[in-house]
């Protein structure tokens, strides 16, 4: 037998015999999906951006029937430097506090379980095969030695594996550190990201479609000074996937 199917069959057996309780608090039940800590039941429950018409730059929805594209006041208003932003689903309770333990909490099992649903997001909402190179948002150095690893990057890294595309970790960085983005007001995050993002090597970004990952988009502040960043150096398109989105986006 050959490793994976043989680690795949000891996966589901040590689920019969050790069950793991589904990770929404909520819910208790164990899991019934191998390799991951989501139960099936929650995975059918979470707030998926489907349905009513999406912003077709920033993906915004609206909870109508329309179903065609548009672009939503804002980006009308003051347009992004990314090209495209999509997210998997909308950043609200319970299910938010599955990305929070994983940011913050060390719940780096969580990992396969979001790695799924943005590279959901990326073959239902993009085009997986024009992408050149991933990137994910990057840490500043102090933060990353007090954090321990850059939740970001880990779910880059996922996901490039996943649509076999390099993963650049490097090219894009934080040179100055900020204050935390969701302690500020909307019209005080773009302020605080001034001269936060550098490109310190361009080779892998120039020409190129850049498909840069977050975990949580909010105002999308950050995605457009990083994308701003990465048109500067050269790259193409800036494309931005994110596991969620805030429902007081904007």
């Amino acid at each position: 037998m050959s490793p994976l199917p043989f680690r795949a069959a000891f996966a589901r057996l040590a689920d019969v015999c050790w069950p793991r309780p589904c990770a929404v608090r909520s819910c208790g039940r164990p899991v019934d999906r191998p390799g991951r800590h989501v139960c099936s039941a929650c995975l059918a429950r979470l707030p998926f951006h489907v349905g009513g018409g999406a912003c077709r730059i920033c993906g915004r929805t609206i909870p109508s029937g329309a179903a065609r594209a548009f672009v939503c006041e804002d980006c009308a208003r003051h347009p992004p430097a990314y090209d495209l932003a999509r997210s998997a689903i909308r950043f609200e309770p319970p299910f938010d506090d599955l990305i929070k333990s994983f940011k913050y909490g060390r719940a780096l099992w969580l990992r396969p379980d979001l790695a799924d649903l943005l590279e959901g997001a990326v073959r239902a909402k993009l085009d997986a095969a024009a992408v050149d190179v991933v990137v994910p948002v990057p840490l500043h150095p102090h933060r990353l030695r007090s954090r321990g690893y850059n939740q970001s990057a880990l779910l880059a890294s996922d996901l490039a594996a996943r649509i076999g595309r390099r993963c650049d970790e490097t090219s894009l960085a934080r040179v100055r550190e900020t204050g935390h983005q969701a302690r500020l007001h909307a019209s005080e995050r773009k302020n605080n990201l001034d001269g936060a993002f550098a490109v310190t090597e361009n080779e892998f970004i120039r020409r190129r479609t850049v498909l840069l990952v977050d975990d949580v988009m909010t105002t999308g502040a950050t995605l457009s000074e990083c994308a701003a960043i990465l048109k500067r150096a050269g790259a193409v398109r800036v494309w931005c996937v994110t596991v969620a989105r805030s429902v007081a986006d904007k």
